[in-house]
């Protein structure tokens, strides 16, 4: 069978890569706490945490089992027009840290969206007040995301100098 790197190439566009530049991707095929295994045995430590998403390792096996359980009852169900307990049970729980002027959420699933989220309702808020606004405050040369409301409150035009305006 071929390489994952060389059947990624057919039919792949990866975040954040300039693919005529780029060299091949490597082909990880497991992935066990801090370490990721390419397709040859080779073993790379994921320093970043495969972008901050698994910051308690990878393969975790209190993580798997708890998922595990979960999809057992209840796999997904969408958020609009529907609730569950984890959601409300982790709300509740979250409650506890946050200041007393903090009382609701709004839970996303990534970090671009997120930030579209908070721009979204900081724009609709001053809309509600019946002011507009139209400058966001942001991190300089952050980055922020990669969606069009990410992208124009980052700051690395490497990513998203096309899209600046």
């Amino acid at each position: 069978m071929e390489k994952l790197s060389v059947r990624d190439r057919k039919h792949l566009w990866h975040p954040l890569t300039q693919h005529k530049t780029h060299g091949d991707m490597l082909g990880i095929v497991k992935a066990q706490g801090a370490v990721l295994t390419d397709e040859d045995g080779r073993e790379y430590i994921d320093a970043i945490a495969s972008w901050y998403t698994a910051m308690y390792g990878h393969c975790h096996p209190w993580i798997t089992k708890a998922v595990s359980e979960q999809m057992k009852k209840l796999d997904q169900v969408v958020f609009s027009g529907f609730t569950h307990q984890p959601a409300i049970e982790l709300s509740e729980s979250l409650m506890s840290v946050l200041p007393y002027n903090q009382q609701k959420l709004f839970f996303s699933d990534n970090g671009s969206t997120a930030t579209e989220i908070g721009i979204k309702m900081a724009l609709q808020y001053f809309h509600n007040l019946g002011e507009k606004r139209n400058v966001m405050l942001a991190s300089e040369e952050g980055f922020h995301g990669d969606t069009f409301g990410a992208m124009s409150v980052s700051g690395l035009s490497a990513y998203n100098g096309p899209f600046e305006e």
